[in-house]
């Protein structure tokens, strides 16, 4: 039976405070809700409630009896395409309904379930408009079989079949997705999170002198937030000089008190003045850019931080004791470390790259000069990613190195490596060349649950296009290293998403 959907719009002074701004709106929906007495079978519905989600809608009503309610969503072939149950009996219900199509009839179905095992299903249709694309994807190897979803890093998602079915406006452009919830970072101002339907929640300001890298950010187990960046005034040897340095900072900031409570000065634990993958005074980057912190991943197993830094490698380091655990790099240019160079070795927690056979590679392999069909080492590295049982992802940007007596590839590479900590040892479990480079940004995702990897290339430079750029990405079999998708991106000029997340629409059930 269809089912007539409610709509209520919302206008609200864009000059008051944005949590007040949004109160606002939460009161005006309230009073609209309390209007009419909503049920399961006529609820309150209201499309993109905050102005942010437009393919999201706010569904509330009341049971006479408490109920669990399972949220319905078909596809356009009427096939069941999600399904969640709402963990929670009560009442008076809140449902939001996520990945609605753009420009469609969406039918969704609600079924109660109360607490004397009986249920009731009500199916529901609800109208979207079209949506701002942010970007024009293009497949080119669909598929039908499975509707998997990607997250890029500005609020957009979009399944295998081509169909945007997230193009969420933040107020600042880096959109990251963490915990169910979207965070907005802004390089000079801070942090604003929303919840699905675009409901500000919070705002985060950075502490003085401090300004992040819009793309690395992670949140904790505790929702504080681990985000990189540069402090002003923080300078280094570099070459007998010194320099100020940059994007060598990791703050922690507090969910609840809101305040910074934590830094990581990266430049006391790794050595700055290292040039082995750029001499950063010559760089279109800044002076002494000789971290270039890109990506960064948080372990609670044993509190450790993962990170990417573009002109190191890949490393960990021990939260608490701000010592590195492992650097996986060309074994270069780690004889010391500290700002001033006053520091320890680090040469005892370099990885020592091994062959399939778990044998230790040549001298020159691991110092980059030569290469073996078992194991290259990343070059300009991009989003670093744990999983469990110590495998770790890794986006090789590659191109031309400082050190000419690397080896590198003028094309970019996925890795992802096993990695014994204890023994301080690396394996290569993947590798694939791509056929084509990116300059920055990009992302490796391994998904263990479909044994596959989704690559993401940022910025590809097409010069049969007159030079227009498009990003790339593609879904591979992590043993076959077969095709399973393959779509183009392209978002307009030289604007490009940095990378790619894990995504769900909603939260999955703990096993």
């Amino acid at each position: 039976m269809k089912k007539l959907i409610f709509f209520s719009f919302l206008f609200i002074s864009t000059s008051t405070h944005a949590l007040e701004q949004t109160a606002q709106i939460n009161q005006k929906i309230q009073s609209d809700y309390e209007e009419m007495d909503y049920s399961i079978e006529e609820p309150f519905i209201l499309l993109n409630p905050y102005n942010r989600n437009p393919l999201a809608a706010l569904i509330k009503f009341k049971t006479e009896k408490e109920a669990q309610i399972e949220y319905t969503l078909y596809d356009k072939q009427n096939n069941i395409e999600i399904k969640h149950l709402f963990d929670e009996f009560k009442q008076e219900h809140e449902v939001p309904a996520l990945a609605l199509y753009p420009n469609h009839l969406n039918k969704i179905s609600l079924t109660a379930y109360y607490k004397d095992n009986t249920s009731q299903k009500v199916d529901l249709s609800i109208k979207t408009n079209k949506v701002d694309k942010k970007a024009l994807i293009i497949p080119l190897e669909k598929n039908d079989k499975d509707n998997r979803y990607h997250y890029m890093h500005g609020g957009l998602i979009f399944d295998e079949a081509g169909s945007i079915r997230l193009s969420f406006k933040p107020e600042y452009e880096m959109l990251y997705f963490f915990n169910n919830q979207f965070i907005a970072e802004d390089r000079n101002l801070g942090l604003i999170t929303y919840n699905m339907l675009g409901e500000k929640t919070a705002t985060y300001t950075y502490p003085k002198n401090f300004t992040s890298f819009t793309h690395g950010l992670v949140q904790k187990p505790n929702k504080n937030f681990l985000i990189l960046g540069s402090f002003k005034n923080k300078t280094a040897l570099f070459e007998n000089k010194e320099a100020q340095t940059q994007r060598d900072f990791i703050i922690e900031i507090d969910a609840k008190t809101k305040k910074h409570i934590n830094t990581i000065d990266l430049a006391e634990i790794l050595n700055p003045d290292r040039s082995v993958i750029i001499k950063s005074s010559t760089e279109n980057f800044g002076l002494n850019n000789w971290c270039h912190l890109n990506g960064i991943d948080y372990d609670e197993k044993d509190s450790s931080i993962l990170l990417s830094c573009r002109h190191v490698g890949m490393i960990k380091i021990n939260e608490r004791t701000k010592e590195p655990i492992f650097i996986l790099s060309h074994h270069k240019g780690f004889e010391k470390s500290g700002r001033f160079g006053k520091g320890q070795s680090l040469e005892s927690v370099l990885l020592t790259a091994l062959d399939k056979q778990g044998k230790k590679l040549p001298e020159t392999i691991q110092k980059g000069e030569n290469f073996h069909p078992d194991f290259k080492w990343p070059g300009k590295t991009h989003d670093a990613r744990n999983y469990k049982n110590g495998i770790y992802s890794i986006f090789d940007n590659a191109g031309l190195l400082y050190d000419k007596k690397i080896i590198t590839t003028h094309h970019s590479n996925a890795h992802i490596f096993k990695i014994d900590e204890k023994n301080k040892t690396v394996q290569t479990l993947f590798f694939y060349p791509l056929p084509f480079y990116s300059e920055s940004g990009s992302s490796v995702l391994f998904n263990p649950e479909y044994n596959d990897v989704s690559i993401y290339t940022s910025i590809i430079k097409d010069n049969e296009q007159k030079g227009l750029g498009y990003a790339r990405l593609m879904r591979i079999d992590f043993k076959t290293h077969q095709k399973m998708f393959d779509a183009l991106i392209y978002r307009g000029g030289e604007t490009y998403f940095y990378g790619i997340q894990p995504f769900s629409f909603y939260p999955p059930k703990q096993k």
